[in-house]
């Protein structure tokens, strides 16, 4: 339970806000206004993009205070507090704070004459809020015009959730509630089978992306930045985990890398799994300008395509290269693919 204490965001929470600065990317607005949090704030930057707007920061915007509940569990809470959670939960109409927090009613209060202050301001404008889920909450059921008994009512809105809310003269409209199709399931990446003669071009991680230990051998691989072509993410990543930018793409293989991610990293990353392309590139620089580079990788070499496989640690790759790739190891053939 948070209320007003503030966290920095996680990893996640960037990636989701710039899933919904992508989505947003097209859309015009005349004003930003945020809660005055810490991670409020932060998530309004990455959702502002380039656009020149100043972001207004507004106490009124703050989740609700939760007093002395701050900080715990709701586990906890249920067996040390059991009514006044119950109430919290299940009758907000009639929760009554004895930690020092706000009622659902001081809440609106709190809100509501700051948002039409807002709303006057830039009438005829659009305007973006960042705000949170219980402050944001009550806000809808204020345009929807629901008591506060009805607070909870579905949907629950999740991280970087999208809401719309159209003004007409004095008529209300709620065009959007609670929306997610911004999450992306789907990790895309792209890989370098990058080769010089019959060697060919592997990396050490040390670590991966989501900062865990790794220790493994793989071809130079990442996940594509916003608005970058799959062309430009694999010569970046080259670059990145090589330390030079003297490749030629020769090719990009017709067949995908795929595979799913285990629970405990869906749960930190948000993806489902991830889609690798992958590109025949050759190295046309010499061998001593490859050096590892950044915290990820701590070694660089040129290994023989007859050791190859047996150097590779991840399977689905050594699979991939002998569904797809046969052409490797056959030391009569160019650097064509086989499918």
């Amino acid at each position: 339970m948070q209320g007003h204490r503030d966290s920095p965001l996680t990893e996640l929470g960037k990636r989701q806000a710039a899933w919904l600065r992508a989505s947003l990317k097209d859309i015009h607005f005349d004003a930003i206004y945020t809660s005055s949090s810490r991670r409020a704030i932060h998530t309004a930057e990455i959702i502002r993009g380039t656009r020149e707007l100043d972001i207004t920061p507004c106490d009124s915007f703050l989740e609700i205070n939760l007093g002395s509940w701050e900080g715990q569990i709701r586990s906890d809470l249920e067996r040390t507090c059991p009514d006044e959670h119950y109430s919290f939960w299940n009758t907000p109409h009639l929760y009554k704070p004895i930690n020092g927090g706000e009622s659902f009613a001081q809440l609106q209060d709190r809100i509501i004459p700051a948002l039409h202050r807002m709303v006057s301001k830039h009438r005829g404008g659009n305007i973006l809020l960042i705000t949170h889920a219980v402050t944001l909450k009550a806000i809808l059921a204020h345009y929807r015009g629901d008591p506060l008994d009805q607070l909870w009512t579905p949907p629950i809105l999740q991280p970087t959730a999208l809401s719309k809310v159209t003004l007409i003269d004095t008529e209300y409209t709620i065009d959007i509630y609670g929306d997610v199709s911004h999450y992306q399931s789907v990790r895309r990446a792209v890989g370098a089978i990058a080769y010089q003669g019959d060697k060919f071009v592997l990396v050490h991680k040390v670590k991966n992306t989501y900062e865990k230990e790794s220790g493994v051998w793989d071809f130079p691989k990442g996940g594509l930045e916003e608005d970058e072509s799959l062309e430009e993410a694999v010569l970046r990543e080259l670059m990145e985990e090589t330390g030079t930018d003297n490749y030629i793409i020769r090719q990009e293989l017709p067949a995908k890398i795929t595979f799913s991610f285990p629970e405990e990293i869906r749960k930190k990353i948000g993806y489902a799994s991830q889609e690798t392309t992958m590109f025949l590139v050759e190295l046309i620089g010499r061998p001593d300008e490859l050096k590892p580079c950044g915290k990820e990788i701590d070694e660089v070499i040129l290994i023989e395509s007859e050791h190859l496989l047996n150097q590779l640690s991840h399977q689905e790759t050594v699979i991939y290269l002998e569904q797809y790739c046969r052409f490797l190891f056959n030391e009569n053939q160019a650097h064509d693919p086989i499918v």
